[in-house]
């Protein structure tokens, strides 16, 4: 089934206990692939379990041993999204089925998309901010609570509940070093967008304007829009749900 995701990258120099082995899996990886794991992440045949058997063999280490991890270099330094949880048991990255949940869209500006194209049909969208940025953009969404006794109940409770999904992510963010870049990763979901209209794809633009319409107190075209992009994101996740059940049959 389609996925999103929702991923943290730490610094690879921040992970002191494990930081001899990442330094060692990261330089063998590039050595091997010729540069840092690809944005579309794709493996043909047994490519990556030739990889991984290179691996152990150059680290000299047993199968059961090998720990993995998604790796960007941004500025000259390195940051590792491994595989197993961090020092608070909370997962590197998260994925959701079908979807992407509205308020991971208010942890990015418009400014910062990503768009990778190929001419093998493969694509991509990508935003990136900084852990602690994201969190400051979930405060500034928070305070305009304050408001809210102005709007209608429909977009109220719309609102608070991406206020309530927000605490969850927050919670989550807050594990990690405020350094770390936070990456959402549209996945699979593109499938439901053309190839020419990637550059179009505008939730996150539209999550800005949301609350800038708020701070204006234009409460009824900010209610207008978010009920549009609820809308939205309503069919393309039934869509996927009505592939899924088809292709189980």
């Amino acid at each position: 089934m389609p996925s999103c995701y929702l991923q943290v990258y730490e610094k690879l120099t921040s992970s002191s206990k494990d930081y001899k082995y990442w330094k060692e899996y990261t330089s063998f990886y590039e050595s091997y692939w010729g540069g840092p794991t690809s944005p579309y992440g794709i493996w043909f045949g047994n490519e990556y379990e030739t990889f991984e058997n290179a691996l152990i063999d150059h680290m000299k280490i047993q199968k059961k041993e090998l720990k993995q991890c998604l790796f960007i270099k941004e500025n000259d330094f390195y940051y590792i999204c491994p595989s197993d949880p961090n020092r608070d048991n909370q997962n590197y990255s998260f994925l959701v089925n079908n979807i992407v949940p509205l308020h991971w869209f208010l942890l990015f500006d418009h400014s910062q998309k990503k768009v990778f194209k190929t001419h093998w049909g493969f694509g991509a969208i990508h935003y990136t901010n900084t852990v602690s940025k994201s969190l400051n953009k979930m405060k500034e969404f928070i305070n305009l609570k304050k408001q809210l006794n102005k709007t209608d109940i429909e977009f109220r409770n719309n609102y608070l509940k991406l206020i309530d999904d927000f605490f969850e992510t927050c919670s989550w963010l807050e594990t990690f070093d405020s350094e770390g870049i936070l990456i959402l990763n549209y996945g699979d979901l593109l499938a439901n967008f053309p190839q020419n209209s990637l550059d179009k794809e505008d939730s996150v633009k539209i999550m800005d304007d949301i609350k800038e319409m708020i701070g204006k107190e234009l409460f009824k075209d900010a209610s207008d829009i978010l009920n549009f992009l609820i809308e939205r994101w309503t069919k393309i996740e039934f869509a996927n749900q009505k592939n899924e059940s088809n292709l189980s049959n």
